[in-house]
């Protein structure tokens, strides 16, 4: 009667282990990143709602269709209600007019315009493309 694994048993499991893991890890990874694209992504959309928001209250307080005048870290943390951008994802330009975005060592700018309320996003940043749909 057989109590124990043979050597060449062990050897079999590990190498089919070995052979589940490196089909498995290549998705796993880009699962990861299609999951902090959309992340962004989300990020993107309640701060271009958030300026439009913005703009609108101003407007119910008579206050002229202002937007805001730049979009820094504590402005958008105010107009969103306390979102908060992932320092591990975003970078905001010193006069508040750009924020980028790097997604995978895959950067991406935006460009704020302060007079339209426009956020968009360079067309040559190739990670914008994928932002953007």
């Amino acid at each position: 009667m057989k109590k124990a694994f043979t050597i060449i048993e062990l050897v079999f499991v590990i190498v089919a282990l070995g052979i589940l893991a490196m089909v498995a890890l290549p998705r796993l990874v880009s699962s990861k990143e299609d999951a902090e694209i959309t992340r962004v992504k989300a990020e993107i959309a309640a701060i271009r709602s958030a300026i439009q928001t913005y703009r609108g209250a101003n407007l119910l307080a008579q206050k002229g269709s202002k937007y805001p005048e730049k979009l820094d870290k504590k402005t958008i943390e105010e107009i969103t209600n306390g979102i908060k951008l992932s320092e591990r994802y975003w970078s905001v330009s010193e006069d508040g007019k750009q924020l980028s975005v790097t997604i995978a060592d895959r950067p991406a700018t935006f460009n704020y315009d302060s007079k339209t309320g426009r956020l968009t996003c360079k067309e040559s940043d190739a990670l914008c493309l994928e932002l953007e749909n």
